[in-house]
């Protein structure tokens, strides 16, 4: 009930005196617990019970008045099964609701309806499938029939409203004592906004009951069947799917496999009352949060109200209800419930739409059709893969899949605070940089916090690509050179500008060789190239061979524009420089009067886990610096950061306008991803799991042969299988067999470098110690299936 009123306030004595008088009834009153009412069970001397409900009337009487008008309805409806109970009339006035004054003189009313026979769900220990399929199938019943009413006075405000629920903990979380446990309800309330919101047009909606709690529930225990529901105090016109949310919130608490309880419950309401795709989507995350919105709420009213302990009743078993949803993947458990849904075989007239979605063939039809050839699947069997959570993936049969190769979703899949970020800028305002917004002020300035001091200009685009296509115009115009010094085996992006400079391109299949500005140097390779070890003397032999590169360049009158290398090379084959070859290289460069440029599409924003950019490693500071892949978190976002002197060269009267890059929708997400970096100290985590990894892989390389290096920095790591740890052959039928071999147990990687023998490990640094001890025990148990079979 809404309003800011005392409670009721009536001796026994009172009301024992106008049940007499209105329903002449006598007997025996109990107190039945409240939120802000006054019920009463009356025992009369013949064993009826009753059960007499007296309210505030004022702000609530049409509410009271319909109410009544739901029971009454109920009671003649064909479509439900259960019972609710039965109003009596006032024996002189024939109406269902007496106006009464309480003894602090606030107008109320009394009413008196039928105690349900049957036990209270609360008191059923651990409940069969059999219940809670019949608690299910009611629910759906209830639904249908309450979709037939609608009423003014159901469209109201109600704390208890699902829709209102992020005000609501906001407001009442201060309550919440401990810090753990406030954590746990700000990032139920981040998801929630995040993934259920913006679906809040879509959910259908209707009167609900509202309140299908363990305590409004009658049950048969033998015959193991939901008998009744009562109290319909909270009914609110709001999203139908909120009424299987409450109840599963409440009622399965007790249920061995708290998931396994959930699919009965659901299914039984589908198969009642079909649901929609959009509402099974949202499910776990709206019954986490109507469990919130009971922990706020009781934590507050007992923080006002101490001497009230009914506040508390259920405290505890929200508690645990949160722990098992919290163990739950809740990704898989929605594809899991949608998937069970669309396949019952009740379901003929779902709304499910599920059934729509395409086949993995008749997608790789048209792929192949009208999407151009050019673009490739991994995997022999190409997975379809619809939705993504922290460092996983999953396809359209809810099995999941660690991924280990998505450099991409920085911080996780589908990371809460990032969408959330995204959906409400867009929800606002998303235009160019010819106007005036704060957001790309904010996120320049979070940018160039983590770059040295010398890098303090920003110019941001959308892709890698684009990237480094803006750093060759820079270094040209800067420079007023053309010549470009370049790594063996390095990709810097899909321009024809990137293809030019990319030897990984123009060299491989369909490439037609380096163009005559174009300059290879060796990659510095410490394991298989001409130098070989770890250390600062092989890092110099490296460099030596751009210093001689310069000098011929320098004689043939086509002095260096720029050197640009990845500060850890991807494609090449994951491979770490030694020490001391990016700075002797930069300096050789510098000295040339050319530019250094470094390629941080890939590696940076803090995969290394010591620094936030892979050049610090090296201890230089490039000239230019490429940003991609990371920085939007998936979101089509890039950037690149200079030094002022090579940004004001490039103010020569010609715009560069970019009609996407840095809008403030982009400007919003690539902020909320540097957020989650500092809040989540991502730095650190990656430098603790990547070393936790490589040791692992290392303790593999002892025991096969195959594995013939294991490097990295944090959580970018390449591991080279090899048929010879003496002639280094590369192992490609293994390397594959491994690769197919672990998709099928789940886990997602590819290889790299131009021998195709590298495993690429670079997973969301979402990723975790426990994530790494179930890749390195499949990798040695598909590594001794690999030995056995090839």
């Amino acid at each position: 009930m809404s309003g800011s009123y005392l409670a009721p306030l009536f001796s026994d004595e009172n009301i024992l005196f106008l049940i007499q008088r209105h329903f002449s009834l006598q007997g025996k009153l109990f107190p039945l617990p409240s939120y802000c009412d006054l019920n009463k069970r009356l025992e009369t001397s013949d064993g009826k019970k009753f059960v007499v409900k007296i309210a505030i009337a004022n702000g609530n009487l049409k509410q009271i008045v319909f109410e009544n008008q739901v029971i009454n309805h109920l009671l003649q409806s064909r479509l439900v099964d259960i019972s609710v109970p039965e109003l009596l009339q006032d024996r002189h006035l024939n109406e269902d609701i007496i106006h009464i004054t309480d003894d602090n003189g606030q107008a109320c009313t009394l009413r008196v309806m039928t105690y349900l026979s049957g036990e209270l769900w609360t008191k059923v220990q651990s409940p069969c499938t059999q219940m809670i399929t019949s608690l299910g199938s009611a629910l759906g019943q209830l639904d249908l029939a309450l979709s037939e009413l609608d009423s003014a006075a159901g469209h109201r405000f109600l704390v208890w409203d699902i829709k209102h629920s992020l005000a609501i903990v906001d407001e009442k979380s201060v309550a919440i004592s401990q810090n753990e446990e406030r954590q746990l309800i700000q990032r139920i309330s981040t998801e929630y906004e995040a993934s259920v919101v913006p679906f809040y047009a879509s959910l259908p909606q209707q009167i609900i009951h509202n309140d299908a709690n363990d305590y409004n529930i009658f049950v048969n225990p033998l015959e193991q069947r939901v008998t009744g529901i009562i109290d319909f105090g909270d009914m609110v016109h709001s999203f139908r799917i909120a009424e299987l949310a409450i109840a599963a919130a409440y009622t399965l608490t007790h249920v061995d496999d708290w998931f396994v309880g959930l699919k009965q419950l659901t299914l039984a309401y589908h198969q009642e009352n079909p649901l929609a795709s959009v509402e099974l989507q949202v499910l776990l995350n709206m019954i986490e949060m109507r469990l919130a919105v009971s922990l706020c709420m009781s934590s507050y009213e007992y923080q006002q109200n101490p001497e009230n302990e009914y506040l508390l009743i259920s405290q505890k078993q929200v508690r645990e209800t949160l722990n098992k949803i919290s163990a739950i993947d809740k990704t898989s458990a929605r594809l899991a419930l949608q998937l069970l849904c669309e396949k019952s075989q009740k379901s003929e007239h779902s709304v499910l739409n599920l059934s729509e979605s395409l086949n993995e063939r008749s997608i790789i039809d048209y792929r192949r059709k009208h999407l151009s050839e050019n673009l490739s699947l991994a995997y022999n069997k190409p997975l379809k893969i619809v939705a993504g959570k922290g460092a996983y993936l999953y396809d359209q049969q809810g099995n999941r899949y660690l991924d280990m190769v998505n450099n991409v979703c920085h911080v996780g899949h589908c990371h809460p605070k990032v969408v959330l970020a995204g959906q409400q800028q867009m929800a606002m305002l998303n235009t160019n940089t010819r106007y005036l917004h704060d957001n790309i002020i904010h996120f320049s300035k979070k940018l160039l916090a983590t770059m040295p001091d010398e890098l303090s200009v920003c110019m941001f685009v959308n892709s890698g690509s684009e990237a480094n296509e803006l750093a060759l115009r820079l270094a040209r115009t800067y420079t007023q050179r053309k010549s470009m010094v370049v790594v063996e085996g390095a990709y810097h992006g899909n321009t024809n500008g990137c293809i030019d400079i990319s030897p990984y391109k123009f060299d491989g299949k369909g490439g037609m060789g380096a163009p005559d500005w174009v300059h290879k140097v060796s990659v510095a390779d410490p394991y298989r190239g001409e130098f070989r070890g770890n250390t600062p003397e092989v890092g110099l032999q490296y460099a030596d061979e751009v210093y001689h590169l310069l000098t011929k360049l320098e004689a043939e009158k086509q002095p260096v524009c720029a050197f640009i290398c990845e500060s850890i090379q991807g494609v090449g084959g994951q491979i770490i420089h030694p020490p001391e070859y990016l700075k002797s290289a930069y300096q050789y460069v510098r000295r040339a009067g050319g530019v250094c440029i470094a390629d941080e599409v890939q590696v940076g924003m803090g995969r290394v886990g010591s620094h936030w950019w892979a050049f610090q490693t090296q201890e230089v500071v490039p000239d230019i610096v490429t940003i991609g892949k990371p920085l939007g978190n998936g979101h089509p976002l890039a950037a690149v950061v200079t030094t002022k002197a090579i940004a004001d060269a490039f103010v020569t009267g010609m715009e560069y306008f970019n009609t996407f890059g840095g809008n403030p929708v982009s400007c919003a997400i690539g902020s909320a991803v540097i957020d989650a970096i500092h809040e989540e100290k991502l730095l650190a985590h990656a430098t603790k799991v990547g070393s936790y990894l490589r040791q692992g892989l290392l303790s593999l390389q002892e025991k096969f042969p195959i594995i013939g290096d294991v490097r990295g920095l944090g959580l970018f790591i390449g591991v080279e299988f090899v048929k010879s740890r003496i002639t280094l052959e590369p192992a490609v039928e293994q390397i594959d067999f491994v690769i197919e071999t672990l998709k099928a147990r789940g886990i997602l990687l590819t290889t790299e470098g131009p021998l195709h023998n590298v495993l690429k490990i670079k997973p969301p640094l979402a990723f975790s110690v426990t994530d790494a001890d179930f890749f390195l025990s499949q990798l040695a148990s598909v590594l001794a299936l690999s030995e056995a079979k090839i």
